[in-house]
């Protein structure tokens, strides 16, 4: 039986009298200041200066120039990832000159040494005129970074019925240095923080208006589609199929739902997964991935020292902003400051979610699933040293979400407070682009 959709009519005024149209205008200037902050960065940060974009690059021109997937092997470090995001650029990554490597050695990892720190490549002062089909392929990602942010947006209007709660969210995601950052590399990051802020946004407004099946079967398209771009997004299926379990209908119903919206999953994922099964032995793959570095699986333990300091440290400081190769760090105050802002944004949804001025379905369901992909990165780590924050991409609006929600539960909070908060975040990635990432990349080292 249907569950009835209709939703009393949204909020359209924030504390103040502060109108709805002021902030759609307010999120318009947002989106179009995110765009050119990216771009920004996209020019500022050479060819090839993000993590893996040379991978990335060859697994799209494969497909571009033999027309079928590369196969995972030490000369394609990336071709196990699903395909999506590469056949979407694929059409632009034609043969075309390329920045060759900074590093000198004999090959082996640790013997290796960086000429050019914190470059990995080579760029020389005319590098701004050349490398155009990458260029472009960086501002695709731009695109789909600017739509994740635009979902955000719905997402967090539908949470509250308030457009200042989706300019809130939005912001704290559009602004963040590390989403800006990969937001304009050529990476699946973010194709699949898009398809992730999409989403968000169709498990909310389930949640708020109840389940039909056109928007059942949206969301299951769209979170088999954010599979099909990175592994680690398989939380945002769990996250949906709990959605429909968790609501209020015969368990009959219920049952449908997921088995109708699980089987349209499986259907989009199947041909690439019995692809792997076939090439690797492994639907995922991961065990060819695990053992790209020395031909063997290693299996460590959360007891390991590793998971005690340096997992926790460089795991966070890359999920604030590290950038290039993670060869570009902030400055260590900029990190506590940054940390502290999240500590209590996240101490005032807890005291929202306690106070039930925050919804507690709609915050267990996201905590589940910030959880599991959590866990999916602690598993990564447990067989190869990554501690990337970058990881937590497919999670990431709905950490905006929540943090969002729970600074709007404060007595306190106002459409001046959101103001304020966005443009001081905006400021801050304007002087971490002009202080640090040009001054580290421009000029070029000139090469004798």
């Amino acid at each position: 039986m249907a569950t009835n959709t209709s939703i009393s009519a949204p909020n359209l005024t924030r504390p103040g009298g502060e109108a709805a149209p002021a902030a759609r205008k307010y999120l318009k200037v947002m989106l179009l200041a995110s765009a050119a902050l990216m771009v920004a960065w996209s020019l500022a940060v050479p060819v090839f200066e993000g993590p893996d974009e040379p991978a990335h690059w060859q697994y799209a021109n494969c497909l571009n120039q033999s027309h079928t997937l590369p196969i995972e092997g030490r000369n394609s470090p990336e071709a196990a990832q699903p395909p999506l995001y590469y056949l979407l650029i694929a059409p632009l990554a034609v043969d075309t000159k390329l920045p060759p490597i900074g590093y000198v050695g004999d090959g082996e990892e640790d013997r290796k040494f960086n000429l050019y720190p914190p470059r990995v490549y080579q760029n020389t002062s005319g590098d701004l005129g050349l490398y155009w089909p990458f260029r472009i392929a960086r501002l695709v990602s731009v695109l789909f970074s600017v739509l994740a942010i635009w979902f955000c947006a719905l997402a967090g209007t539908e949470a509250s019925g308030s457009p200042w709660t989706g300019l809130l969210v939005s912001g704290l995601v559009a602004f963040w240095p590390m989403f800006t950052f990969r937001g304009m590399n050529v990476s699946n990051d973010a194709l699949v923080t898009m398809l992730s802020a999409l989403a968000l946004y169709l498990i909310v407004r389930v949640i708020k208006r109840g389940f039909t099946w056109g928007i059942g079967i949206f969301a299951a398209l769209v979170g088999a589609g954010a599979f099909m771009t990175k592994i680690n997004a398989v939380v945002l299926p769990v996250a949906l199929l709990l959605v429909i379990i968790s609501e209020k209908a015969p368990w009959r119903a219920k049952l449908l739902r997921v088995g109708a919206l699980g089987a349209i999953m499986l259907v989009v994922a199947a041909p690439w997964l019995i692809r792997n099964q076939h090439l690797y032995g492994d639907f995922l793959a991961q065990k060819t991935v695990f053992s790209m570095g020395s031909g063997v699986v290693h299996k460590y333990t959360l007891g390991w020292k590793y998971f005690r300091f340096f997992f926790p440290y460089h795991f966070v400081r890359s999920f604030i902003g590290d950038f290039g190769w993670l060869t570009l760090p902030l400055p260590v105050l900029a990190y506590v400051v940054y940390m502290i802002a999240l500590v209590s944004a996240g101490a005032c949804w807890i005291g929202g979610v306690w106070q039930r001025r925050v919804d507690f379905r709609l915050s267990a369901i996201l905590s589940i699933a910030i959880a599991l992909n959590l866990m999916s990165v602690i598993h990564i780590n447990l067989n190869m040293p990554q501690p990337q924050g970058r990881y937590m991409f497919p999670t990431m609006p709905a950490m905006a979400l929540l943090l969002g929600l729970g600074l709007e539960s404060r007595h306190s909070w106002s459409g001046y407070r959101t103001r304020l908060t966005l443009s001081g975040l905006a400021v801050i990635n304007l002087i971490i682009i002009v202080c640090l990432v040009i001054p580290a990349y421009w000029p070029p080292v000139i090469i004798k």
